[in-house]
């Protein structure tokens, strides 16, 4: 009888574990405006090229998601909500060893580089991180240019919600430099409709990789799962097949 009792106390348990279990259904998807990663279409759907391989990963897990359940918020609130809140992913984020212990990364989906860029026609001429000190920075706030703006001892960093905002203070003179992704950056110039020729990345102040994060606390057999099926993916050509439509291979 004892052996019984043991037997199916165990049994409960292990069917509680399982019932209880963390799936990708449980877990809230925040993104940004950072194309051609993710962005808001027409319709505010988010779209891009890291949306496309969040919604495969969804399918192949046999998820009740879909790419409507993923929501577009400035920078600022995502970053801030995925680290108070459990069960939440923010994507797509520049994986550095500061931010490493403060979230739980699947990935890479790409490899990144944040510069600063400014004006051809201002002819600025930098040859070390101490050039920057005195020039006036446009950022996203809390965005990796941010943290990385602060690290180079830039005095003057004006902080924005949108980038909408720094393309147009850069082009009139309000700022001398924005610090942000370059091939983002290059992408949302095209977007206003100014010409990406006419600015330049004077300096590089980072170079790593772009991550899906998620909350601390994850289970971690829900992030060994989501990493497996994005390292499928890479083997089966679908990844490959989402990164080529966005002229990003």
């Amino acid at each position: 009888m004892k052996l019984m009792k043991v037997f199916l106390v165990m049994a409960f348990c292990l069917f509680s574990v399982s019932a209880w279990a963390l799936t990708v259904d449980d877990v809230t998807f925040m993104t940004e405006d950072y194309p051609p990663f993710n962005m808001a279409g027409a319709d505010g759907t988010a779209t891009g090229a890291s949306v496309e391989v969040l919604v495969g990963i969804f399918e192949k897990l046999g998820a009740a998601k879909t790419v409507k359940d993923i929501q577009v918020l400035p920078w600022a609130r995502g970053y801030r909500e995925v680290q108070n809140t459990p069960n939440t992913c923010l994507f797509l984020m520049t994986f550095t060893d500061e931010r490493k212990p403060l979230f739980k990364w699947v990935g890479p989906l790409a490899p990144t580089k944040v510069g600063v860029l400014a004006l051809k026609s201002k002819g600025l001429k930098i040859t070390s991180a101490s050039d920057l000190a005195n020039l006036k920075a446009g950022v996203v706030r809390d965005d990796i240019g941010d943290e990385l703006a602060k690290q180079a001892g830039i005095q003057q960093i004006e902080r924005v919600p949108s980038n909408d905002q720094n393309i147009k203070k850069l082009t009139e003179g309000r700022i001398d430099i924005w610090v942000f992704e370059e091939s983002v950056a290059k992408w949302q110039i095209q977007s206003l409709g100014f010409n990406a020729d006419d600015y330049e990345s004077v300096w590089t102040l980072s170079e790593s990789d772009l991550y899906y994060a998620f909350h601390k606390d994850t289970d971690d057999a829900l992030i060994a799962s989501i990493q497996k099926t994005l390292d499928d993916m890479k083997a089966d050509g679908s990844y490959e097949a989402v990164m080529k439509k966005y002229n990003m291979r």
